[in-house]
């Protein structure tokens, strides 16, 4: 990222939505010939739950709004990346799991968001890094306590 894309005139949002940007384009370029062009965070959160994960449960923790999440999980599901299980207690409720290919992927997955944050951070002290976390849980944290409009962001791959 050159210095002229982030600029302290404009608001902090359309900085790290600069930030966010280059970061999924250097993913998605990592990760194209795997069949999936976007929402990562949904098979790395799956993977990493302790609990039966629904939609309702993947959308509250990753900030997606429930008509996006259906979509993703369609997505996903078209993919064969993850099945949709019917709660036997309450058939109204979906558990959402992991594929076979999608648990196939994952070691490739966790290596490029690990590699790609490493470079992206590349520069950075220990300290710097911590407190560059530390920074934005808690604006993140400061945010979600005021009133809001919803915001729908859709990463999408931009036509050459």
């Amino acid at each position: 990222m050159n210095s002229k894309e982030i600029n302290s005139q404009l608001p902090l949002g359309r900085n790290l939505a600069i930030l966010t940007k280059n970061y999924y384009g250097a993913l998605s370029k990592r990760l194209e010939h795997l069949e999936i062009d976007k929402h990562y965070s949904v098979l790395v959160f799956i993977s990493q739950s302790k609990i039966k994960c629904t939609q309702q449960f993947i959308s509250d923790n990753l900030k997606i709004d429930k008509t996006s999440m259906v979509s993703v999980i369609d997505y996903f599901v078209k993919k064969n990346f993850l099945k949709r299980i019917v709660n036997p207690d309450d058939r109204r409720e979906h558990w959402i799991e992991l594929t076979k290919k999608a648990e196939k992927i994952l070691p490739e997955l966790f290596f490029e968001i690990n590699k790609l944050n490493e470079e992206a951070l590349d520069g950075l002290t220990q300290k710097e890094k911590e407190t560059f976390e530390k920074a934005v849980c808690s604006i993140s944290n400061n945010l979600s306590k005021m009133p809001s409009t919803r915001i729908l962001i859709n990463y999408k791959k931009a036509k050459k």
